[in-house]
């Protein structure tokens, strides 16, 4: 099996626990605040990490400061715009503006990288923008707010964090880049915390489980496995798989929280795959040989 094609896979089960990551959120910010659940989960990601990868940790140097720092500020950014944003929208707007990143990634990619987009990219990308379109986006209130465009910056943000990875990744161990990047996040997240919110005195069991489980699976697993697979796979390619993450994300709040999807939402699903499927064929002309 080549390395992109696994990589993909390990990105399609990254999908899939974000997806499950929907509902867990929503249990766990039942009993505490948004910016203590970023920077406790951030936090529990980073320790974990740093624990199973311990002898890594010796080949830290400063040359990955920068770098962490860069990709950190992105994704926390990406974390509080759609945090505050959804605040003052709906959330199938928030969902349809925050999967965007699959638009806006191979747009950046032309001038960031100086990439030439092929014909199956572009189909791809053109079918998954509808079929979220259909899956997240209710056509009730067409009215563009302010949270409509904090939530647009959240995937400006997570696009660049997506492309500044994949440079990023080729100079450096993506292991050591993944734990910095996510212990800034939680310094971030807490720092804004202490701040703006009050300490989390009642946290029920459920919203704790859930907490644990968007650090360990959502957040540990999860941005460990995207930092190493874009070694072996592009950044534009990566933003389309996690357009897959409101499919899931659809599935298990409806198996957990009884979400029921219309047919638009399972329309846009199918779309969101067969975009999937779309980007894996090999477009190849056939060549023939005269006798």
């Amino acid at each position: 099996m080549k390395k992109s094609l696994k990589a993909d896979l390990a990105l399609l089960l990254v999908t899939i626990f974000w997806g499950a990551g929907f509902p867990a959120t929503k249990i766990a910010l039942q009993t505490m605040t948004p910016y203590y659940h970023i920077g406790i989960r951030f936090a529990v990601a980073s320790l974990l990490l740093s624990l199973l990868f311990f002898k890594k940790l010796r080949n830290l140097n400063k040359s990955l400061i920068k770098p962490a720092l860069i990709l950190s500020s992105l994704l926390f950014a990406t974390y509080a715009f759609q945090t505050v944003g959804i605040q003052y929208t709906t959330a199938s707007k928030s969902g349809f503006f925050s999967g965007l990143a699959v638009l806006i990634v191979p747009l950046f990619s032309i001038f960031y990288q100086k990439t030439k987009l092929e014909l199956k990219t572009i189909i791809s990308v053109v079918t998954a923008t509808l079929g979220l379109f259909l899956l997240s986006y209710t056509g009730s209130d067409f009215n563009f707010n302010i949270g409509d465009f904090l939530t647009i910056l959240c995937s400006i943000c997570y696009a660049w964090q997506l492309l500044f990875t994949g440079t990023y990744v080729q100079k450096h161990d993506a292991t050591l880049l993944a734990i910095v990047q996510l212990f800034f996040v939680s310094l971030y997240g807490m720092a804004f915390a202490v701040i703006l919110e009050p300490i989390p005195a009642n946290m029920s069991v459920p919203s704790f489980w859930s907490l644990m489980f968007s650090a360990v699976f959502c957040t540990a697993f999860a941005f460990w496995m995207q930092t190493t697979a874009q070694k072996f796979t592009a950044a534009s390619h990566i933003a389309l798989i996690f357009t897959m993450e409101p499919v899931f994300g659809a599935l298990t709040s409806f198996l957990l929280l009884n979400e029921v999807l219309g047919a638009m939402g399972i329309i846009g699903g199918i779309l969101i795959v067969s975009a999937m499927i779309i980007s894996e064929f090999q477009w190849t002309k056939s060549q023939t040989t005269s006798s």
